[in-house]
């Protein structure tokens, strides 16, 4: 039997001999780059990458065609992804999209709820300049965005402890508009009622669909029964007008000041480590050169290992993904909408060459938006 030290020289001389073939090959990748810009033709062909791939393999062993199949496939994909980088540095004008490098400077803001809404908040803070304006439905703030009744809506997309607002990321596409600017906002909780109730007399309590489990065991530890409506700052408005001692409301304590009500606790929620991100979208796709986020949505061939190969791709252009989502396609069983979220701009090559390659192999990609995510949470 040969000795280990022996047998790790051979491989050090066959990995180096692997490295070598490596940059040969993409070598000629680039080769067939230059090639393809002068005929036009696409760098994506999948039955031909198939039909290399089983005249490869042929002849193996199963276990050891599944494993060569895989480095073939893997080797396929880079010379791939050489070639759309190679192909947009020669014609930059391929790349699919353009966005305005013009900031949204809107007239118009418009948000779900009521004044004191957090949503209301959030939209002071994105657009200092202008006075929001609320209608009862997020469907209503993208409908006035897509008719041009408002220039930009404002609405929450995620809470780090009741997670993604689903409606949202499905009004995003089916009313087809995008994302200009985010904002993180730190949520604190409190029960209010009207003036004279204490907190033993408390037995109902009403707030929005995400606020109430953000204060689960503030709920449960007093046992009081959870009523949903359709925004924290309704919950305010109608404890006000009830005027029933009884019920309270799980909202921000600018709601509770705005609808005269006493505040019995604060801080309720159960992590105190509580944000909602807010996003304003507005017909435009813009880029601007502070943006450092990116999203997009995309569909995917209904066979194993397609959504793995898309995700290795961000991987091999070194971009970060910070978040992933999927939704149902509404008129398509079993078939799924993928949101990822990921670090860039649009500006850089890398992020270039990714938009490039996915808008060429998907049958579906919108990119979503554009944006800054400050590095501080906001107060």
């Amino acid at each position: 039997m040969r000795e280990l030290s022996d047998i790790r020289q051979d491989i050090n001389h066959v990995d180096e001999q692997i490295r070598a073939l490596f940059l040969e090959r993409m070598d000629l990748a680039l080769e067939v780059a230059a090639t393809k810009v002068e005929t036009d033709d696409k760098i994506y062909k999948p039955d031909r990458e198939a039909e290399i791939i089983e005249k490869r393999a042929a002849g193996m062993g199963d276990e050891l065609r599944l494993k060569y199949t895989a480095l073939l496939q893997s080797m396929i994909r880079a010379s791939r992804e050489y070639q759309y980088s190679e192909m947009l540095r020669q014609r930059p004008e391929r790349f699919p999209l353009h966005p305005s490098g013009n900031e949204i400077t809107p007239q118009t803001v418009y948000y779900q709820g009521v004044p004191g809404a957090y949503q209301e908040l959030a939209a002071r803070a994105l657009f200092p300049q202008c006075e929001p304006q609320c209608v009862p439905t997020w469907e209503q703030v993208f409908q006035s965005v897509r008719d041009g009744v408002a220039d930009v809506g404002v609405v929450p997309v995620e809470n780090t402890t009741a997670g993604t607002v689903s409606e949202v990321y499905d009004l995003l596409l089916a009313y087809d508009l995008s994302i200009n600017k985010s904002y993180i906002k730190k949520i604190s909780h409190c029960l209010a009622a009207v003036p004279g109730a204490a907190l033993a007399d408390i037995e109902r309590v009403c707030s929005h669909p995400h606020a109430l489990p953000q204060c689960h065991a503030f709920i449960s530890e007093h046992g009081l029964e959870a009523i949903e409506v359709a925004n924290t700052a309704i919950a305010a408005q109608n404890v006000q007008q009830k005027g029933d001692k009884h019920l309270a409301a799980i909202c921000s304590r600018e709601a509770a000041d705005r609808y005269g009500l006493s505040v019995l606790a604060e801080g309720i929620n159960d992590l105190k480590h509580n944000e909602t991100r807010f996003i304003a979208v507005s017909r435009k796709l813009t880029s601007l050169p502070a943006d450092n986020r990116i999203e997009i949505a995309f569909r995917i061939p209904n066979v194993a290992g397609s959504l793995g190969r898309v995700l290795d791709v961000f991987t091999h252009y070194g971009i970060d993904m910070t978040s992933i989502y999927s939704r149902p396609v509404k008129d398509s069983p079993w078939c799924y909408v993928f949101y990822v979220d990921f670090t860039g701009n649009m500006q850089e090559h890398a992020v270039r060459a990714l938009l490039y390659q996915l808008h060429e192999e998907l049958p579906y990609i919108k990119v979503i938006g554009s944006y800054l995510v400050a590095d501080a949470t906001e107060e």
